[in-house]
């Protein structure tokens, strides 16, 4: 592989959750993240100190999910909500909806539709948004320090109410801090996975002397992912780093490894992620038969290796932003997800905040949907990667990421219209989360 100028920034900044204490973040401009009032937040990325926090989140089984009416009936009001007068997209993919009403009782979605086809109950709390766009709460996919209140909070404000944490180092109470944390409405719904599987002497422990959790043989697989399934975790992320982007050779688990780690995780009902950030770990991704892809190589994608992944139904989490703060050329990448797109792959938005020695949004992330505009991403494409694939993806998707009748109430509410200009999703009127008005 030849040398690459932007590789000694990389490897002194791109810890995924680093623990390494020598690096320091790079100078850069001030960040655009902004708290709920508007006022920029200075956000400063630094090596943590602090002990590794939690994993996972807790969500109604799907399976105790009843049918609802489309419709809701009379009720006594005490606990009914209902949205009127606003432009709806809905997170399907359906054309928007004028004059559109959304009803919220007992933290789920129980009507939604015209203002003709929806009655509003007696006595509900009625708030006129005036006209403004109505859509689902958002999510960010992948990010990590997802176990602070303040962060969550700031992306919940932000009507981001999803966020998937996908690395941090073993710790006994994480998953109590998690659990912790989502007792607190004002929180943003926190996803995780705990600790990042991998080999000894694996990513991330090289380069970056981050902990994960080492499996040794097929049978300690299947031992440790249901162990950290029992504790808790909501998903399973492996590490398919082989080193070519650090010029280095990293040890990488064997393909019956990680096809078992996949495998033990399945048969629970639980999805797996993998890190890549080079093409040629694409084939193990494949051979592994993850559901998703924690990153957009920084090299050129064939075409056939798109093809393959397209066809094996695997969600994209392209981490544009990341890429930014490297500071390489985004023409190779931005490449990789403009065909991607066009061969019909599926795109879910994360950003790996905090991943990278550098100041990330933190919030709704519009330099993330900035690049994927430039990748050719239509504003609705974009929206439905942050809502429905995004739910798909945190396999809560029969809960959230759409607004239907009998899904859990996460709704976002803004002036202006984003299929006409993305940046409206930053001018937030109201946030609901878990059918609580949080933001108003």
């Amino acid at each position: 592989m030849k040398t690459l100028a932007w590789l000694p920034g990389l490897i002194a900044c791109l810890a995924l959750v680093t623990g390494c204490a020598s690096l320091q973040p790079p100078a850069a401009t001030a960040p655009r993240a902004v708290n709920a009032t508007g006022t920029p937040l200075a956000v400063t990325l630094s090596p943590s100190t602090a002990s590794p926090l939690p994993v996972a989140t807790r969500v109604v089984p799907t399976s105790t999910l009843q049918p609802q009416p489309t419709t809701t009936g009379t009720t006594d009001g005490a606990e009914t909500l209902a949205l009127v007068n606003g432009t709806l997209i809905d997170g399907t993919g359906a054309v928007s909806l004028a004059d559109a009403v959304v009803v919220i009782r007992n933290e789920r979605i129980v009507g939604v539709g015209t203002r003709a086809a929806v009655p509003i109950p007696d006595g509900a709390q009625v708030i006129d948004v005036q006209g403004a766009t109505i859509l689902p709460g958002f999510f960010n996919t992948h990010v990590h320090r997802g176990y602070s209140a303040q962060n969550l909070q700031t992306w919940a404000q932000a009507g981001v109410t999803t966020v998937r944490d996908l690395g941090t180092s073993p710790a006994p109470d994480t998953f109590a801090n998690r659990d912790a944390l989502l007792r607190d409405p004002r929180n943003a719904r926190l996803v995780a996975a705990g600790p990042m599987l991998t080999v000894p002497g694996g990513y991330p422990m090289v380069p970056w002397g981050m902990q994960g959790l080492v499996i040794a043989s097929e049978q300690d697989a299947v031992v440790k992912v249901n162990q950290l399934l029992d504790d808790g975790a909501d998903v399973i992320k492996i590490a398919l780093e082989s080193g070519s982007t650090f010029r280095r050779q990293i040890p990488v688990l064997s393909k019956a490894e990680a096809a078992t780690i996949v495998k033990t995780a399945h048969a629970r009902g639980v999805r797996a992620s993998a890190h890549v950030t080079a093409a040629e770990d694409l084939e193990r991704v494949l051979d592994a038969g993850v559901d998703d892809i924690a990153h957009m190589p920084y090299d050129h994608v064939s075409d056939e290796l798109i093809a393959r992944i397209v066809k094996a139904k695997l969600y994209w989490i392209p981490t544009l932003e990341l890429w930014q703060h490297v500071g390489i050329s985004d023409a190779p990448i931005i490449d990789n997800l403009r065909r991607l797109v066009a061969a019909g792959g599926q795109v879910a938005l994360g950003t790996d905040y905090a991943g990278y020695a550098a100041q990330f949004e933190l919030g709704m992330p519009l330099s993330e949907m900035e690049a994927m505009q430039k990748a050719g991403m239509t504003p609705m494409q974009i929206i439905l990667a942050g809502t429905r694939n995004a739910a798909v993806v945190c396999s809560l998707d029969r809960e959230l990421g759409t607004l239907e009748v009998g899904k859990v109430a996460d709704v976002l509410v803004v002036s202006g219209n984003p299929l006409q200009d993305i940046h409206a999703l930053a001018s937030v009127r109201l946030v609901i989360h878990n059918g609580t008005i949080i933001r108003q």
